[in-house]
């Protein structure tokens, strides 16, 4: 019985070639998205699960809530934190710690700029990346010794062994409070090769030292003030122990340990940074978007994506089903003459059941070698190594084995209901049986299909329209031909000098000297209480340090006042002790921006001259500047004040003009190596950051475009299939209208607004559906495009056209029949 099931379904699949190729196609192309799809959501799920040992391993992170400005949740910690929780919390079993820092290494006589990682000794028990050589327990535990990665050894020395081999740091070390900074070198000797991590890791670590070595370049103040969040900080709890119980330890912890009143908040300081843990294993998905070390997940994106799968799956399955109930009387007969002789209805549902999973492996074979074929595209696409092995991914395959049986089982399982309740008799009597299976079923599946579809053209077209939006906003600065280069290894007598040598060249439009704060898209940010003179309560503000020619470099307007400059002593910070929010200094000068401005509850015009205290230092405002969106436009204008300290301001930005930009580059290339001649140089250009801001929205859209064309193609496919059974269908009736007068325009208009109605109806489904989704994800934008109807509209008439274009072919070819011929049908 069995071998006659599968005759007579192969037989079925080589007669009717049309049906057959729409239904296997649209499975094939939702199959090979669902495999695509699996192996994503895999890929986001597999993040640190191969590092053995971390459990109970979490990262202590904050939430800054400072007043008058909105949350701004960070992955990072400050340094002592965890050291404390070690201390005071007795289920906190070890804690490590990691901080990365800007630096030049020297391998012979060749130098690369490098982030280094200061972390503790035990960094290699707590968090057990693989180590080719060495011990964990003692890697780092001679001064001055580093860990390198495969990678760094290769770029280093080659094919040679690296271990034991030397390389030379250079850095730029302060003092305890972070000041008279100097360039200095560390011999360091290769103890331990750590093997190349995978991409599916939060950890990013190729150069390793102690953070007790004399070589670590981590200011003093960055490991002893608690404001200070530079670095990670993890903590290993005992087995058992309640992430939530000491979370609230923690809260108390701080409560105990820093006073808020120095910046005038009379508030509990774990009402400000607010901490929390979080585990290991989880953090790509749900915090690393907040500064991690390497690309960040997230939670809505996998759900979005397995989403989408399961919808273009649905749209195949409901071809299938619409397919198989439409051209159900075509098998009338053949039904009918089954149960004459004998089988039962549950032997024809399993007929045809069979025969529906034999359509779904067809396709799933078909489906899988195209995955094959186009994997390495998914990959240069996504930017990710991900890989598929029958064998060794087993899980994965059988997965996707299962999903093929399903998709079968359940496209062909109303059909088979429908196909085995004919009754012999109606169906014997005439050929023109009108057990068709629900029309009013295959309406709404239509409707689904076409909803998916639109629903996703709607995201398409809010997306790039977004992207377009936020790349053409005005910035309120200049950021085409700005050049940031890493100073810290330069004193800061050196980087004035090296501005002004920069000058001289006729390439070189303006340049000059800021803090990393300043430098936009960098993310980085600073903050200072500020009160007005008599006022018992502090506003805090955004603070940067820039140099004279800043706003020159960058084209920003003076509103009202002037700008900070060199020819007013009271402009350059002097007299300076200790950082951050430690920082003292004689009185000074600012300028702030509108919002600044409009915080403090000045005007624009009134705000020059007036006197603030900023955290206990008399300052004076001596110029307005333009708002800038120096975060893009992802985030709203923050409240800023900008002073003029040199000690702080480590990164330079050179305005180049474009005429013989590679000449330009060369003489900034030789002006630095003659300043720095022990470093290598990190520069980048400005609009490639701002490109970099984009491309996560860039990739979304385009993914978005592929499905809403998959999903198109495939419920096109349907919707021609469907046409073609309900041309042939309704032969008789057109037949008759055109004798009476019909033509044959009437009957293509006639058939066309038919396949218009569900298209319509799908419209009023997906916009409330497409607005509530694209509503919350404009959210993420401080500046952002309306939702305007014509996204929808546009979207709702292409579907339409799409559902024209595929049916007017069968609607005019069925129109243009001889109505004798279509009387004499059957």
């Amino acid at each position: 019985m069995l071998w006659n099931y599968l005759t007579v379904a192969l037989r079925n699949i080589a007669r009717h070639k049309l049906y057959s190729f729409i239904n296997i196609a649209g499975l094939t192309v939702g199959l090979t998205c669902a495999i695509f799809i699996i192996l994503f959501v895999r890929d986001q799920l597999s993040y640190d699960t191969w590092i053995p040992g971390t459990e109970n391993l979490y990262r202590v992170e904050n939430n800054f809530t400072l007043p008058g400005r909105p949350p701004m949740p960070s992955t990072k910690t400050p340094f002592v934190v965890t050291q404390a929780m070690l201390d005071q919390i007795p289920e906190v079993k070890t804690r490590t710690r990691l901080i990365r820092n800007a630096v030049s290494m020297r391998a012979g006589n060749r130098q690369f700029p490098e982030k280094v990682a200061s972390v503790d000794p035990n960094f290699f028990q707590v968090i057990r990346l693989p180590l080719v050589a060495g011990d964990p327990a003692t890697v780092l535990a001679q001064p001055d010794s580093v860990v390198i990665s495969e990678a760094k050894a290769r770029k280093y020395f080659g094919a040679a062994p690296a271990l034991n081999r030397i390389l030379t740091l250079s850095a730029q070390y302060c003092d305890e409070e972070g000041n008279n900074c100097q360039s200095r070198q560390h011999d360091l000797r290769i103890t331990g090769l750590v093997r190349d991590l995978p991409h599916n890791t939060q950890m990013s670590a190729d150069l390793l030292i102690s953070n007790i070595a004399n070589s670590d370049p981590t200011p003093p103040d960055a490991k002893t003030n608690w404001f200070h969040t530079e670095g990670w900080g993890y903590v290993q709890l005992v087995p058992g122990a309640d992430p939530k119980a000491v979370t609230a330890k923690l809260r108390a912890l701080l409560d105990r340990s820093v006073n808020l009143k120095a910046l005038k908040l009379n508030i509990p300081t774990s009402q400000v940074m607010i901490p929390r843990l979080t585990r290991f294993r989880d953090a790509h998905l749900s915090t690393d978007q907040y500064g991690g070390m390497t690309p960040a997940g997230n939670w809505p994106t996998v759900y979005g994506f397995a989403a989408i799968g399961v919808l273009i799956l649905m749209v195949a399955c409901f071809n299938f089903t619409n397919l198989a109930t439409a051209r159900a009387m075509t098998r009338a007969r053949e039904i009918s003459l089954r149960k004459v002789v004998g089988a039962t209805r549950r032997q024809l549902m399993f007929q045809f059941l069979g025969e529906a999973v034999l359509t779904a492996l067809i396709a799933l074979a078909l489906a899988l070698a195209l995955a094959e074929m186009l994997l390495p595209s998914f990959d240069r696409f996504l930017g990710l190594p991900i890989a598929f092995h029958y064998f060794r991914d087993w899980p994965v395959s059988l997965s996707i084995i299962t999903i093929g049986l399903l998709v079968g089982l359940l496209s062909g399982a109303y059909p088979a209901l429908i196909l085995s309740g004919f009754r012999p008799i109606a169906a014997l009597r005439s050929n023109a049986s009108r057990q068709s299976g629900s029309g009013l079923l295959r309406t709404l599946l239509v409707v689904l299909q076409f909803a998916v579809s639109i629903g996703l053209g709607i995201a398409v077209l809010v997306v790039f329209a977004q992207i377009s939006f936020a790349r053409d906003v005005d910035l309120g600065f200049h950021k085409d031909g700005i050049l940031v280069m890493d100073g810290q290894n330069l004193s800061a007598g050196s980087r004035e000098s090296f501005v002004r040598a920069l000058k001289v060249n006729s390439g070189i439009a303006d340049a000059a000297i800021s803090d990393s704060q300043s430098i936009p898209f960098t993310g980085s940010d600073n903050n200072l209480d500020v009160s007005l003179p008599g006022s018992s309560t502090s506003q805090v503000l955004r603070v940067m340090s820039t140099g004279p020619d800043y706003a020159n470099v960058y084209g920003i307007k003076l509103i009202a006042g002037r700008f900070l400059s060199d020819g007013h002593s009271g402009d350059r910070v002097t007299d300076q002790r200790g950082s951050w929010v430690d920082y003292r200094s004689a009185p000074y000068n600012i300028m702030i921006n509108e919002a600044a401005a409009h915080r403090l509850g000045l005007s624009k015009t009134d705000a020059v001259g007036k006197t603030l205290t900023a955290h206990g230092v008399p300052v004076t405002i001596v110029g307005v500047i333009a708002d800038v969106k120096i975060d893009g436009a992802a985030a709203a204008i923050m409240p800023t004040i900008y002073r003029y300290i040199p000690e702080f301001s480590s990164w330079i930005s050179v305005s180049v003009r474009p005429v013989h930009l590679p000449d330009t580059l060369s003489f900034i290339d030789r002006t630095w190596h003659a300043f720095a001649p022990g470093t290598a140089m990190r520069r980048y250009f400005l609009n490639d950051d701002f490109e970099g801001q984009f491309r996560a929205d860039e990739q979304q859209g385009t993914i978005f475009g592929i499905f809403v064309s998959i999903a198109i193609f495939i419920a096109a496919l349907g919707l021609f299939g469907l046409a073609a059974f309900s041309s042939q269908r309704r032969t008789r009736e057109i037949g008759l209208r055109k004798a009476f007068g019909a033509r044959s325009r009437d009957i293509v208009l006639m058939l066309l607004w038919q396949f218009s109605i569900p298209v319509l109806i799908a419209n009023f489904i997906a916009w409330p559906v497409a607005y509530y989704y694209l509503h919350h994800w404009l959210e993420g934008y401080a500046y952002r495009i309306d939702l305007n109807p014509l996204y929808f509209l546009g979207a709702g008439l292409a579907a339409l056209i799409i559902a024209w274009t595929t049916v007017f072919a069968h609607a005019q070819r069925v129109a243009r029949t001889n109505p004798i011929h279509a009387l004499r049908y059957e």
